[in-house]
C-alpha cells in the first residue's frame, strides 16, 4: 500500500505551483508588454508555461522556497522540476496508476482541506486558484507514484549489485566510536540557546575539564559513563557517546564532522583520540568499531542506489521522446533542447 498521506504529498506540491495563461501578474511592472508576458519559458511537446505564468509560480511559493528558486541556478532546478512533474504524471495516467482507490482517497482528502480553507502556507484567493492547486496536487502526487513504480519495475542483477560494490569499496568503510564534549565559550553559537557567558567555560578551561577526563579515562573510568555524565553532546550524551554508524562522505544522524570522521578512521579498537575542537567544543573520541560493510550489508542500499540511477536514465529517455524546450532569457542558463526520439528503422 503506497503511503499517500496529504501532509507528505503537499510538501512537493509547494514546489509546483502555475496559473493559465493569459493571468494578470500581481506586481508586474506596468506597461510590460504581454509579448514579454505570454512568451513560452518551458515548453514539453504541445504544452507551454508561459513568462506570466513561471512568474506566478514564483510568487505563489512560501518565502523560503520563494528566494531559493528566484536564483538563476534554483530557476534552472525549477525549470527541471516543472518538466519532470509533467512527464512522470503523464506515465502515471498512461499506467492507469491515477485511478488507483489510495490515490482517488488522497485527491478527494485535498480537495475538501481546500474547499474548506484548511489548506495553509499558499495565497489561494478565488476558486480559480483553488482549481489550479488541485490540479497540480494532482500532477505532484502522480509524480511520486509514478517514480515509486517505475524504480519497482527495473530489475538489478547480482552482478550490477556486486559490480558497484567492488568499483565502490572504500565508501562501505565504517566506523563506529564515542564521542564526549565540553562546551566552551567559542561554541555558544552552534547552541544558539543564548547561555550566559558567566555560566560557561573558556576554551582554556573546557580544553582543560576535556584532557583532566581523557586522563580519568586511560586510568579506568568508563568512556560511556563519563560521556553520560559530563558530555554537553545533546545529539550522544544521553546514548553514552556512540555516534552511530559513521561513513566517509556521508551524512551521520549524530552530526560527527569530517575531521572527527577522519580522526575515527585514523585510531585502532579502544585508542583515544587526542582532545579537538570542534562546532560542538572540546570532543574525545573512542574507536569502538572498524570495518568493512559487508556485500550482504549493502545490498538493500546499493540496489536503491542502481534503482534511482536508472529512473534518471528513464528520465532522461522520456525528455528525449518529448519536445522540450526551456528559454534561456528567464533562466539565465544557456538554452537546452531534446528533439523529439527516433527509433532506427
Amino acid at each position: 500500500m503506497l503511503n499517500l498521506s496529504t501532509q507528505t504529498v503537499f510538501a512537493s506540491l509547494t514546489l509546483l505551483l502555475g496559473l493559465a495563461p493569459g493571468t494578470p501578474v500581481p506586481g508586474q511592472p506596468e506597461g510590460e508588454s504581454a509579448t514579454a508576458a505570454d512568451r513560452a519559458i518551458v515548453t514539453i511537446g504541445d504544452e507551454t508555461l508561459t513568462r506570466a505564468q513561471v512568474d506566478n509560480m514564483l510568487r505563489l511559493l512560501p518565502p523560503r522556497q520563494r528566494s531559493l528558486f528566484s536564483q538563476p541556478s534554483g530557476k534552472e532546478a525549477f525549470a527541471d522540476y516543472i518538466v519532470r512533474s509533467k512527464l512522470f504524471s503523464r506515465e502515471a495516467g498512461k499506467r492507469g496508476w491515477d485511478a488507483r482507490p489510495e490515490v482517488e482517497q488522497t485527491l478527494q482528502r485535498f480537495q475538501a482541506n481546500l474547499e474548506k480553507n484548511q489548506v495553509r502556507g499558499l495565497p489561494i484567493e478565488n476558486d480559480e486558484d483553488r482549481k489550479l492547486v488541485l490540479q497540480l496536487f494532482k500532477e505532484s502526487l502522480l509524480r511520486g507514484v509514478a517514480e515509486k513504480e517505475l524504480k519497482g519495475e527495473m530489475a538489478v542483477s547480482a552482478e550490477e549489485i556486486e559490480g558497484t560494490y567492488r568499483k565502490n569499496a572504500d565508501s562501505y568503510d565504517m566506523v563506529r566510536g564515542r564521542r564526549l564534549v565540553i562546551r566552551s565559550e567559542a561554541s555558544n553559537n552552534f547552541f544558539g540557546d543564548n547561555r550566559p557567558k558567566d555560566q560557561t567555560l573558556s576554551d582554556e578551561e573546557a580544553r582543560a575539564k576535556a584532557e583532566k577526563l581523557r586522563r580519568d579515562i586511560q586510568e579506568g573510568a568508563d568512556f560511556e559513563e563519563m560521556a553520560a555524565r559530563h558530555s554537553e553532546d545533546p545529539l550522544t550524551s544521553g546514548v553514552g557517546g556512540d555516534t552511530g554508524v559513521v561513513r566517509r562522505g556521508l551524512p551521520n544522524k549524530t552530526l560527527v564532522t569530517p575531521p572527527e570522521v577522519e580522526l575515527l578512521f585514523s585510531l585502532e579498537v579502544g585508542d583515544l583520540s587526542p582532545i579537538a575542537r570542534t562546532p560542538m567544543g572540546f570532543a574525545l573520541l573512542k574507536l569502538e568499531e572498524k570495518r568493512k560493510i559487508s556485500l550482504a550489508e549493502a545490498q538493500p542500499e546499493i540496489e536503491g542506489r542502481i534503482r534511482n540511477e536508472k529512473l534518471e536514465a528513464r528520465y532522461r529517455q522520456m525528455k528525449l521522446e518529448h519536445h522540450i524546450v526551456i528559454d534561456p532569457s528567464f533562466f539565465d542558463a544557456p538554452a537546452e533542447e531534446f528533439v523529439p526520439f527516433k527509433e532506427e528503422e
